[in-house]
């Protein structure tokens, strides 16, 4: 990901220019057009054409939320990038990078801030009594488990990921690759040395697999299906007592927005 000039030139034996991608796409969307997409399958056909969302979206979306694409909403795929040139990135901001000491370091030196206080195995929902009021609170934890389960449950889907050292110097050639075959049971490799291609090469290399998995007792919820139920508590206004002042709640997951909710 994203589809980009290349996909297309590769996956259809083709030379397209950039300035013909446009008027080959229109090609491809006419040949099962909708105009008033219902569901995630029908908003990609109508992006790409049906022969790249099968290739390249249907079996990845299978695995990642469990779900027929059909039974997702369309607004899940429209943040799909689709590039007429050969520039594979996600993002389109002006910078991107990592911490040149890495992640480790970085949150190393902000555990280490006199101001900064971290307590291990313990539960916020068992704390918060005595926090309310006293502090701003930013909350990232599970959305509908904040309320007490007051509104519902939604439906979650975790991640398990598998280390493997290879004795190999590359596995992939990229630092992130998505695995879009349904038969095929992990959705993404990640190859982290890439991040640091300014790095001596080694002999070997570490890739993690990640799966999709549903929720189990002892799993961390990751990301709700975006279902019409989830949209509904995203954008219903939830009341909270006037004591919890000064109290956020954000996420975006996978295309799955929870609403921010603050309390002046």
């Amino acid at each position: 990901m994203p589809i980009n000039l290349g996909t297309i030139n590769a996956y259809y034996n083709i030379q397209l220019k950039p300035h013909e991608v446009s008027a080959f796409l229109k090609e491809e969307r006419g040949k099962e057009s909708y105009e008033q997409p219902r569901n995630l399958e029908e908003q990609a056909i109508s992006l790409i054409g049906r022969p790249l969302y099968e290739a390249f979206i249907r079996g990845h979306t299978v695995k990642q939320w469990g779900k027929d694409p059909r039974e997702l909403p369309a607004e899940i795929i429209k943040r799909l990038p689709v590039r007429h040139s050969y520039n594979n990135r996600y993002f389109t901001d002006p910078y991107e990078g990592i911490p040149a000491e890495g992640y480790g370091n970085l949150f190393k030196r902000l555990h280490d801030h006199p101001n900064i206080q971290v307590q291990l195995n313990t539960d916020w929902l068992d704390e918060r009594k005595n926090y309310w009021g006293t502090l701003p609170i930013l909350y990232t934890g599970a959305v509908d488990q904040f309320f007490d389960h007051k509104y519902g449950r939604l439906e979650w889907r975790s991640i398990e990921l598998e280390r493997q050292v290879l004795d190999r110097p590359d596995y992939q050639g990229c630092s992130v690759m998505n695995y879009a075959e349904v038969d095929v049971p992990y959705t993404r490799i990640h190859e982290f040395k890439h991040f640091h291609p300014e790095k001596a090469p080694i002999d070997k290399t570490v890739i993690y697999k990640e799966y999709s998995k549903i929720i189990g007792e002892s799993s961390e919820p990751y990301y709700p299906v975006n279902t019409p139920k989830t949209l509904s508590f995203s954008n219903d206004t939830k009341p909270m007592p006037i004591s919890w002042t000064a109290c956020g709640l954000v996420g975006d997951w996978e295309g799955t927005v929870i609403s921010t909710w603050t309390i002046p």
